[in-house]
């Protein structure tokens, strides 16, 4: 409850609103690296180092710009302990149990910690996230607000165990086109990468759907998403609007999009759901969600109104394909899931019966 109300206020000075909106100094409330990972133990959040040299023009201007940005800025205090990294501090420093030093080693001597968060791949300025399972993200270069966003709510939304950054960049880019169009980086998005948007899925409303032992009666995928769960938006801009993807859940699904956070009253297999206030989440959401909160989620229904799964993820088409096969082949009756998926040739993705 208490994550729904945050990412509420938080979507109010993040994405898209401030986005040119810079100030100065930066309002980031940095932390020195041991006592941010000090605070991770206590208070688990993702970690975002800022790897800069004080001769690193371009680390100067990311500090003035990027980190000056009132919405960034907001969005990391929120939901990161921020560090700032001097790669050729002298002190020794401990992490994680090891003792760090600076062997004061040529005209700019790298400290080894440095050397550890870059993987000994030293560029100035670089950016190092642990998410919350501890995966190390590294992203150098000077980044932009709109080339910072992605990477944030990636590791925030801990997006990791779901699809890499790359593709998912790739899916933010188009679906917030218009930020990445003016300096054409949208073009530069490799092909393999760039998703079809040009389906259309023919979205319901709960009531609309009707349950019934008929042989021709279509299981029920329902999709629930809030208004400030930025991969909710890039799921359903990217991922649904894929056409195999869309074409698939127009034919053999009755296919319901639900905000979860909706204060409207619905009915839905016999039973009324009440919104609970504003910011707080349906009853609807907590019932077939069984009170697990995150977002995206997919849930689905057999014709005759079973549940048959929940997935509490963020799914790209490569992730939602099998899935949805599984649900329309009714393997789910003989197979789970993971066995599922070793009957798959993984050379080719599964065929629509």
């Amino acid at each position: 409850m208490k994550k729904f109300l945050l990412f509420l206020f938080i979507y109010a000075v993040f994405f898209r609103i401030n986005a040119q909106h810079t100030v100065a100094p930066s309002t980031i409330k940095w932390y020195d690296i041991e006592k941010a990972f000090e605070l991770n133990k206590k208070s688990p959040r993702p970690i975002l180092i800022d790897v800069y040299t004080d001769w690193c023009s371009w680390c100067k201007f990311m500090m003035k710009t990027t980190f000056a940005n009132k919405g960034i800025a907001n969005y990391i205090n929120a939901h990161f302990y921020p560090v700032r990294f001097n790669a050729e501090t002298m002190d020794t420093i401990e992490f994680q149990g090891k003792k760090y030093y600076n062997r004061n080693v040529g005209h700019h001597p790298t400290h080894d910690l440095a050397n550890y968060l870059l993987d000994g791949r030293i560029s100035y300025p670089t950016i190092v996230y642990f998410d919350r399972s501890g995966k190390k993200i590294i992203d150098p270069g000077y980044k932009e607000s709109k080339d910072i966003e992605p990477v944030l709510v990636y590791t925030v939304e801990n997006l990791s165990n779901f699809v890499s950054l790359s593709e998912f960049r790739a899916d933010f880019m188009f679906t917030f086109p218009k930020a990445f169009e003016n300096d054409h980086s949208i073009f530069k998005v490799p092909k393999e990468l760039r998703p079809d948007t040009l389906g259309v899925v023919n979205w319901k409303k709960p009531e609309e759907i009707i349950f019934t032992k008929k042989k021709k009666a279509k299981p029920t995928l329902i999709f629930f998403y809030t208004n400030w769960c930025i991969s909710c938006k890039v799921m359903e801009k990217t991922t649904f609007k894929n056409r195999k993807i869309s074409n698939t859940l127009n034919e053999y699904f009755n296919v319901v999009k639900f905000d979860a956070a909706s204060q409207n009253t619905i009915t839905f297999l016999g039973k009324q759901y009440h919104g609970t206030g504003t910011g707080k989440p349906h009853e609807f959401a907590h019932a077939l969600l069984q009170n697990d909160l995150r977002m995206p989620a997919v849930v689905f229904i057999d014709a005759q109104g079973k549940p048959l799964s929940k997935l509490n993820a963020f799914l790209n088409v490569a992730n939602l394909k099998p899935m949805l096969q599984f649900f329309i082949q009714k393997k789910y009756e003989t197979l789970s899931y993971t066995d599922f998926l070793k009957t798959i040739n993984n050379n080719s993705s599964p065929q629509t019966p």
